[in-house]
């Protein structure tokens, strides 16, 4: 049975908090719950121009900031406390982990290993969440992919995932530190930067709806995702604080499936004006390391955790296009 979110919160109430990533589209959010419950929060974001993170993502909330990224030693003094450390930082571009795959290993692996390196320094019985994600999967032949699936990738923001991913295994099996991390799927939602053409195809389509473009799908529209609203996610965040957690990697999914075109049907629906899909070729760069279809089996964090998915994506879509329309500021590069 799913925990309901008033016993997710005493996890974390009036308990010293640390998000990295914290300015980003998921971190903004965990930080939002995690204020709201009462917990006292420290941010951890580099603020790098391309990645997302925002200073207004966070107006309004007393909390504490630290512009650096996670494995400089600025963090030390921000870590060096804290009971419950959720790991969100990281660059997530696939197309663009192609084009700079050096500087995305050192944001998503090396950094992270100096980071944890400071975590056991510092704060060793420091719980930690971490978000990896699907996409260490790569191109998968039976589908849904449980986490017995071999990982694959079939780009460096994958490769570099996964070696973040596996870097806080070892730090939990070899030197006790008890972390837990979390394969997410395609996530959406409030507070997800809109004008960047390389952070997946759900901002691209939610812009385009928006503003009353042209929605491109490339390929024929077929193709399946299990999209998943960020405030499931924080929900799985907060689930994956258990003790039952540690040293464990979990999916984090829809329950339901979706194809591409049918997502883009409900935003021009959610929008509420004739919006025009149209289906266009792959470009090289996508196609070359595309997935195709994924559906992501979260029975594993069903059964040990209590966690399932519980926003329609329908409703989860309304709601997401709602928020946007009452902050239009997303929607502007400036």
């Amino acid at each position: 049975m799913q925990q309901d979110r008033g016993q997710l919160g005493r996890s974390v109430r009036g308990r010293r908090c640390v998000v990295t990533g914290g300015f980003g589209f998921i971190g903004s959010n965990m930080v939002h719950r995690l204020a709201g419950l009462g917990a006292t929060v420290r941010v951890i974001d580099a603020l790098i121009p391309s990645h997302g993170g925002d200073r207004r993502n966070l107006e309004g909330l007393d909390v504490e900031l630290c512009v650096a990224r996670i494995g400089d030693d600025a963090v030390a003094d921000v870590v060096a406390d804290a009971d419950v450390i959720f790991n969100l930082a990281g660059q997530v571009s696939h197309t663009a982990s192609m084009i700079d795959p050096v500087f995305d290993l050192e944001i998503n692996a090396l950094d992270h290993a100096r980071f944890l390196e400071t975590v056991r320094r510092m704060s060793p019985g420091a719980r930690i969440v971490h978000a990896s994600t699907r996409q260490v999967y790569g191109r998968v032949a039976t589908l849904p992919a449980d986490e017995l699936t071999a990982a694959s990738p079939v780009d460096v923001n994958g490769v570099a995932k996964l070696a973040g991913e596996q870097l806080h295994m070892v730090y939990a099996h070899a030197h006790g530190i008890a972390a837990t991390s979390l394969r997410l799927s395609n996530v959406y939602g409030p507070r997800q930067r809109l004008t960047s053409g390389e952070l997946g195809f759900l901002p691209v389509f939610i812009r385009r709806a928006l503003l009353g473009e042209t929605i491109e799908i490339f390929g024929d529209g077929s193709q399946e995702r299990d999209c998943l609203h960020v405030d499931d996610v924080v929900d799985a965040l907060l689930a994956a604080t258990a003790d039952a957690a540690i040293g464990r990697v979990y999916n984090v999914g829809n329950r339901h499936a979706h194809s591409l075109s049918e997502i883009a049907t409900l935003l021009v629906k959610a929008v509420g004006s004739d919006v025009p899909i149209e289906y266009v070729g792959w470009p090289g760069d996508h196609h070359r390391i595309d997935i195709g279809s994924f559906k992501t089996d979260s029975s594993r964090i069903a059964s040990e955790l209590g966690w399932i998915s519980s926003i329609d994506i329908a409703v989860g879509i309304k709601q997401t296009v709602a928020f946007y329309e009452e902050n239009p500021w997303y929607l502007s590069s400036t």
